[in-house]
């Protein structure tokens, strides 16, 4: 395959300069051109692609610089040469800094040419070669930033799945203990209204036999008759109950509002912006929806102190402690005690979840945070509670630190700053 010739093109007013210049490199096997004008190369650089002009300084109309300032407009990847008789400094300088690759001065022998030529074609054969490089490093970059953008959505995206399904886990888990709580003061006011209701026609049966006597104007014989009537019903009994059953319905009810608000604190949509809360709250609402999961075989106690609100997610912050606190009924065998504490030190909000279950051994004490690692059955726990945990207090700019003894139970510090 033939090579093909680098193409020049020589600029000059100076008819016998032009085909000097010519003979000489196309006597070294490159195909040349000329313009006697920086006009009428111009027209001959938009119709030809050119690899060098070399061009004179001293020239009518536009002369040599004012043509390179023109083609590094128009023709910024064109390589410039400038061949002149002027041999001024400042002249040759300012060709330089416009862009021209070389300056030879006039008249120059053939191997000075060639030395010239040769050299800007290889400059900017090089230059070419690093704006191909430089592209395709470009390129690159922009794929490689693309695909971790891309890659990094797609983290998002699994972590905020994989919180909800550890959610959903975690309501599947407490759902039987929840429809118990619900079941059970339900039940009571039931039984009570249905009491009420017994009393209720009593009192009416009582009523309706005391106007009738009244109607007939009884005597004092029908007014002790009347009272004994009412001793035989407990009308008075039944006035005093009736009061404490209505409180106990409300007492009853109030429970149902409280279970079924804090389960949909905890199974609605993630929240996109913090909130001012109350981490006190945050606890007791959590406990209120482990109630069942904790009643049979722990003792909660709990040591929350005056505490100041701070900004964060409730919903989060409730998966948190459920969690924690589901986890410490686990490590309780047979019947032990949870504590959980909060209180104020050096600026920041501390809370405690403390067991006395079986603790955790100092080996895997290192490896409880990170995702998928569990000590559970397979079926019972899906290994990314604590390591969600984990997320969500780094969310806070908070921390989270384990302290544990084989045998004497299982202490979790987590920390918020105020």
């Amino acid at each position: 395959m033939t090579e093909l010739k680098k193409k020049i093109l020589v600029v000059d007013d100076e008819l016998s300069i032009c085909r000097l210049l010519k003979r000489i490199l196309i006597e070294n096997n490159y195909a040349c051109d000329y313009a006697l004008s920086a006009a009428e190369a111009l027209q001959k650089i938009a119709a030809v692609s050119f690899d060098l002009v070399v061009t004179d300084i001293k020239m009518p109309e536009m002369d040599g610089l004012q043509l390179i300032e023109k083609l590094r407009v128009q023709f910024p990847e064109l390589a410039i040469l400038v061949s002149t008789g002027v041999n001024e400094r400042e002249v040759a300088l300012k060709a330089l800094e416009l862009g021209a690759y070389g300056y030879m001065l006039k008249p120059c022998d053939d191997f000075e040419v060639m030395i010239h030529v040769a050299t800007s074609l290889r400059r900017a054969e090089l230059e070419k070669i690093s704006r191909s490089y430089r592209q395709e490093l470009e390129s690159q970059v922009a794929e490689r930033t693309a695909s971790l953008e891309a890659a990094n959505r797609t983290l998002e995206e699994t972590n905020r799945l994989l919180r909800q399904q550890e959610k959903l886990a975690s309501i599947g888990q407490l759902a039987a203990g929840i429809a118990h709580e619900i079941k059970t003061p339900t039940g009571f006011i039931a039984s009570n209204l249905g009491s009420l209701k017994k009393y209720q026609e009593r009192l009416l049966e009582y009523i309706a036999v005391q106007k009738q006597m009244l109607d007939e104007s009884g005597s004092k014989e029908q007014q002790a008759e009347l009272k004994s009537f009412a001793r035989k019903l407990k009308i008075e009994m039944i006035l005093d109950d009736a009061v404490e059953l209505v409180e106990n319905c409300l007492d009853g009810t109030g429970r149902i509002n409280a279970i079924i608000h804090g389960l949909k604190d905890f199974s609605r949509q993630d929240q996109i912006e913090a909130d001012i809360l109350d981490l006190n709250k945050v606890i007791e609402d959590s406990l209120l929806l482990v109630r069942n999961e904790l009643k049979y075989k722990t003792e909660v106690q709990t040591e929350l102190t005056e505490i100041p609100k701070f900004l964060g997610y409730q919903q989060r912050l409730g998966q948190v402690f459920i969690n924690l606190l589901v986890n410490a009924a686990h490590a309780i065998k047979k019947q032990g005690v949870i504590t959980v504490s909060t209180h104020v030190e050096n600026n920041e909000v501390i809370a405690t979840v403390t067991d006395d279950g079986c603790g955790i051994p100092e080996g895997n004490l290192q490896k409880i945070f990170e995702p998928f690692y569990t000590t559970k059955e397979i079926g019972v726990g899906t290994g990314l509670g604590l390591s969600i945990i984990k997320d969500i207090i780094d969310q806070h700019q908070g921390g989270i630190a384990v302290e544990s003894t084989v045998g004497k139970g299982t202490t979790f510090t987590l920390r918020f700053p105020i």
